[in-house]
């Protein structure tokens, strides 16, 4: 079984992710990982082997702050290079409206094979608007609680007691959501070729048609182009 559709070159495509995008979406997703496996040593009892991946709970903890310095950098990074892109995407999250509110309340039955008819979608669809509202939010969460832990010394009291419950429970927020976004966004049956709009920028004309007609008509439609007229 094929789990992510094969890139299709014979057929039209259109841009769905600059580079910049995409290289802050890699980067962030090889140091979350390393972050969360890292830091699952220290979070979890008896990890010993886990530990041992990483050459012990000392080089376990090396490699999680060093991980973090760079999500931290890969922000620094989306932000310099591309803040018009956050902007669009903060604009597009703003629009989250009816259509949006009835893709999440069919998804469920599309998920589980059932035949749906889903409402135009804009850029990001109901529930990458939802991803995109929560992962982001714990990810912040857990830079600004984890640069607390680490220099508790420049902090105050109460506000470094605050930020290990912080630090744990956003962990577990950012994990579900990134899990969901793995398979929704790569291996669900139907959505497979997002993959390759994060992975080489582009996506099938017919596919963004389909599962993003209002942004597919604004950006590349007759819209956009009495837009440009």
């Amino acid at each position: 079984m094929q789990l992510v559709p094969e890139y299709r070159e014979d057929l039209e495509r259109v841009e769905r992710f600059n580079l910049v995008a995409r290289v802050t979406h890699w980067g962030h997703t090889v140091t979350f990982l390393l972050c969360l496996f890292t830091g699952l040593v220290l979070f979890v009892d008896g990890a010993d082997w886990l530990a041992a991946i990483f050459g012990g709970y000392g080089g376990a903890g090396l490699i999680h702050r060093i991980a973090a310095v760079f999500l931290t950098l890969f922000i620094a990074f989306f932000v310099i290079f591309d803040f018009k892109g956050i902007i669009d995407w903060v604009k597009d999250l703003l629009r989250f409206g009816k259509n949006d509110i009835i893709f999440v309340m069919k998804f469920p039955l599309e998920f589980l094979g059932f035949p749906v008819k889903m409402p135009p979608q804009t850029r990001f669809n109901g529930g990458e608007k939802g991803n995109s509202m929560v992962t982001p939010t714990m990810v912040i969460l857990l830079v600004i609680s984890g640069y607390i832990m680490w220099f508790p010394s420049i902090f105050p009291a109460g506000l470094v007691r605050v930020a290990y419950p912080t630090h744990d429970i956003a962990m577990v927020f950012a994990t579900l959501m990134v899990c969901m976004h793995g398979y929704l966004g790569s291996f669900h049956p139907g959505s497979g070729e997002s993959f390759w709009g994060m992975w080489k920028g582009t996506v099938r004309k017919d596919w963004a048609q389909h599962h993003h007609a209002i942004w597919y008509e604004e950006t590349y439609g007759n819209k956009a182009e009495e837009e440009e007229a």
